[in-house]
């Protein structure tokens, strides 16, 4: 890696950090700014940026993009963004690159343009979000999502692992997979999708809206405070999001072979009292007084 490459790869991972927790829709003014360090770079380094070649620039806007999503996630569990959005957050960052590029606009253009666009974008493909931060704090909500390890999600979902029938799906594994992991260690075939997890191996990132599930492909599925809570989520919120995830609860059931369990929680009893009862046997019981889990088993 070059040292260009490598000073701007370091520029953007350090003006996320330094964003991170602001609050892009704040009324009162947009907290949201370059650090000194960034300024810096935009107002000496123009030359160097266009010294990039191809492929450089292609690893930097790579590297700009999933940075961006991760921050937000890190942010905000329950903002989402789909593979469509994914051009729209590549052209941010190379209408940045332009915008510094071109050398005909003020620094405080370039900044103002820059957050205007995210803004816009969060805006459209998160309008909750949007909601739920237009006040006067300049700290945004957060709504953290921590990666369980392997023997909490056992303990918590109640799972017997020579029960497992296979093969077995993770929903929302997280990034280091520590469920998969343990199963696969434990010689039982298992897989995980999750939307920070690089596609490899036995792993694919995705968002679990538009992952193809396949017809009677998976024994077990397990997705433990992942993906439905945040269908319970998007129902409170009564976004129409819901509605999607009404249809990808229906798709997964699908995937599942004759006598095979998904097995989550929390449970979603205002979709699971609506199954069939000729088709699925829903085994809900209490994780404590507040919470319960739930098993639906496909009987035919």
């Amino acid at each position: 890696m070059n040292d260009i490459l490598d000073k701007y790869l370091t520029i953007i991972h350090e003006q996320m950090q330094y964003n991170s927790l602001k609050n892009i829709f704040c009324i009162k003014s947009n907290p949201l700014c370059f650090n000194e360090v960034t300024k810096e770079s935009i107002l000496s380094s123009i030359k160097e940026i266009q010294k990039l070649s191809i492929i450089d620039k292609e690893y930097l806007i790579q590297f700009y993009v999933n940075k961006f999503q991760n921050t937000f996630y890190s942010t905000n569990q329950y903002i989402d963004f789909q593979k469509k959005d994914y051009l729209e957050i590549r052209k941010i960052f190379e209408l940045l690159l332009q915008d510094i590029s071109n050398q005909q606009l003020l620094f405080e253009q370039i900044e103002e343009r820059h957050y205007e666009r995210i803004q816009s974008l969060i805006k459209k493909t998160n309008p909750t979000i949007h909601k739920l931060n237009r006040n006067n704090d300049i700290i945004a909500k957060t709504f953290v999502c921590a990666e369980y390890s392997a023997q909490f999600q056992i303990d918590l979902l109640g799972i017997e692992i020579n029960d497992l029938r296979e093969p077995i799906l993770d929903i929302g594994c997280g990034e280091y997979g520590y469920l998969v992991e343990f199963l696969r260690n434990n010689n039982l075939e298992a897989y995980g999708i999750d939307r920070l997890h690089k596609t490899e191996n036995y792993y694919v990132k995705n968002n679990w809206l538009e992952f193809n599930y396949g017809q009677q492909k998976w024994g077990t599925i397990v997705s433990n405070l992942s993906f439905s809570n945040h269908f319970i989520n998007h129902y409170l919120q009564n976004d129409k999001v819901d509605i999607v995830y009404a249809q990808t609860y229906m798709k997964i059931l699908k995937s599942l072979l004759i006598g095979g369990s998904w097995i989550y929680a929390p449970s979603v009893p205002f979709i699971e009292d609506l199954l069939p009862h000729d088709k699925y046997l829903v085994n809900r019981s209490f994780i404590n007084s507040e919470f319960t889990k739930t098993i639906i088993t496909v009987i035919r």
